[in-house]
């Protein structure tokens, strides 16, 4: 059985009340099971737990 990994799901798009980057959500995810960030969001590994909701996350630069 595999393990799930925590995720943090962030803004890609601004709202009224929060800037893009904001982490809204925390997920377990065991990237088998269909799941798939709502649209507006991206999700990233956060193992370490470094980007809490209510923080911001800056995507690196392509």
């Amino acid at each position: 059985m595999t393990q799930p990994d925590a995720y943090s799901v962030y803004l890609t798009a601004a709202t009224v009340e929060h800037p893009i980057g904001y982490v809204i959500d925390r997920v377990l995810w065991d990237g088998r099971s269909d799941w798939s960030p709502p649209d507006g969001t991206a999700a990233i590994p956060d193992h370490e737990g470094q980007h809490p909701i209510g923080s911001s996350y800056t995507a690196p630069s392509a």
